[in-house]
């Protein structure tokens, strides 16, 4: 069974942005998670298990470390990149740019983080896009003045 601590970051599902997405642990009864936030929306809730991390392996075949938890946590996330990156063309990706609005599935170029595909539209100013390190808050529609 894993430890986990108040303030450990773990994939959770998020009811209010309907999606499996990275959460701190803020409740802890008897090793059991009780209680998350959500680094997207910052709503707390109580703890789902990533839906993504379900379908890959069984709870009960985790060894017991965190480290363990975090290795496929990140390979989980590594082959649902892999996997966009399969079906879209790298080439045909846009640079990304503030005061651009972007739809979910268009491919773009960050200056910093490289690669990635917009995975969901958070609202009329934000996007949630998937790179190779992880996914990333970004801003749209950003009219300057």
């Amino acid at each position: 069974m894993n430890k986990y601590d108040i303030g450990d970051e773990i994939e959770a599902y998020c009811g209010k942005c309907k999606l499996d997405t990275l959460h701190i642990v803020t409740a802890v009864t008897d090793d059991q998670i009780e209680k998350v936030m959500c680094k997207v929306c910052m709503g707390y809730h109580r703890y789902k298990a990533s839906q993504s991390i379900e379908a890959i392996a069984s709870p009960s075949k985790f060894r017991t470390s965190k480290t363990a938890t975090k290795g496929v946590q990140k390979r989980a996330r590594r082959d649902k990149w892999t996997k966009i990156l399969e079906d879209l063309d790298s080439n045909v990706a846009v640079e990304y740019s503030m005061d651009k609005t972007y739809q979910p599935e268009t491919p773009i170029h960050h200056e910093i983080f490289g690669f990635g595909v917009v995975k969901n539209i958070i609202d009329s100013r934000k996007i949630e896009v998937l790179f190779h390190d992880g996914e990333k808050i970004l801003v749209q529609n950003l009219h300057r003045s």
